[in-house]
């Protein structure tokens, strides 16, 4: 497979067109041992090199959401290369100094991992990150229309900026609102070709965080549930009542017992660690997502899932704004959603409006 034209083809695209490599420019990536992940990093390497960039390979162990990356990883981060790319099995790992102490940035706020300090608080480089990615997925959802992706994108993004309210109905029983007066709209649209700029790969979705404390309502889960380390569909439907923007009640079957104690892990990690905030936003909603990919498809792989059009998804844990910290961030998917920004139809039954 390394040695196919469409993966190697895809692999120069998100360097060319998503990143837009340049001579001479440091890029680091970091992976784990044997697998797709460090297939596609090895040919990522060697496209670099191509370019005449820098390119540096870090392996270390697997990792989950409550593991720390190793202090090599968090120091090459330290660097400030001009990319980073991180492709790794689980995911990149926490950053102890970050969450027991914390990172102020150029724009005052404060981060508790290196990497989202300059990234988003110092803008000091761009990166794409692709946790569990595949090669099939790889093939299928990398080469798509960017342009396309971009204006569909910044037309959701230009009606959520406008909007102070959101609300969500779907067939499978969601019916839920939540705030967003003092958010933007943000867009994982492939474009991270400046400083500052990052996203997933595959790519293609817009999201926003819901102003914290304002969510109440019932969301149902009847796509892919996430599990930290793997997803699966639920046996049944998960439902999530939030009250005053935290989870109330999990009700459903053998997944919803599954993702309760999931949940009850991340909080007594964080009781433990002395964490309290930690320990709230363990049931915060930190996040709506609109999947725009048009290549993506179900595959219990949050990472495509969450992607796939005419779908959304619901991050139960972190927010991407960095005032409401947990130890998990946890995407799960609503199927055939109808979604309003205040008065604007924006999906209705899964269908794009705009």
């Amino acid at each position: 497979m390394p040695g196919d034209d469409k993966f190697k083809e895809a692999v120069k695209l998100a360097l060319t067109d998503v990143l837009g490599v340049k001579e001479g420019e440091r890029v680091l990536i970091i992976t784990n041992l044997d697998g797709d992940p460090f297939e596609i990093c090895q040919e990522i390497f060697r496209q670099a090199e191509k370019l005449k960039a820098c390119p540096v390979l870090v392996v270390q162990q697997d990792k989950d959401n409550f593991k720390n990356a190793d202090q090599v990883v968090l120091e090459a981060i330290r660097t400030e290369p001009d990319i980073i790319i991180a492709i790794n099995r689980g995911r990149l790992g926490k950053d102890p100094y970050g969450q027991q102490i914390g990172y102020i940035g150029r724009d005052g706020k404060k981060y508790h991992h290196i990497w989202d300090k300059i990234m988003d608080g110092d803008k000091r480089c761009r990166a794409f990150w692709s946790p569990n990615v595949t090669m099939d997925m790889w093939v299928r959802t990398v080469p798509i229309d960017y342009e396309e992706l971009r204006r569909h994108a910044r037309k959701i993004k230009a009606v959520i900026d406008e909007g102070e309210r959101i609300r969500v109905m779907s067939p499978g029983g969601t019916d839920v609102t939540f705030g967003i007066k003092g958010r933007s709209g943000q867009y994982d649209d492939g474009d991270f070709r400046k400083p500052g700029q990052g996203g997933n790969l595959p790519t293609g979705e817009v999201y926003v965080s819901p102003a914290n404390g304002t969510t109440e309502g019932v969301i149902v889960f009847d796509g892919s549930v996430d599990l930290d380390t793997y997803s699966e569909m639920p046996d049944e439907p998960v439902r999530v009542v939030y009250r005053n923007g935290y989870v109330a009640e999990i009700t459903g079957g053998t997944t919803a017992k599954k993702l309760q104690d999931l949940l009850d892990h991340s909080a007594a990690e964080a009781r433990e660690k002395g964490m309290k905030d930690e320990e709230r936003n363990t049931r915060h909603l930190g996040e709506l997502g609109i999947g725009l990919n048009p290549n993506a498809r179900m595959s219990c792989n949050i990472l495509e899932d969450e992607k796939i059009m005419g779908t959304v998804h619901f991050a139960i844990g972190m927010n991407l704004d960095h005032d409401a910290h947990a130890l998990i961030h946890l995407d799960n998917l609503v199927l055939k959603p109808t979604v309003y920004v205040d008065d604007v139809l924006i999906m209705k039954d899964g269908r794009h409006m705009l």
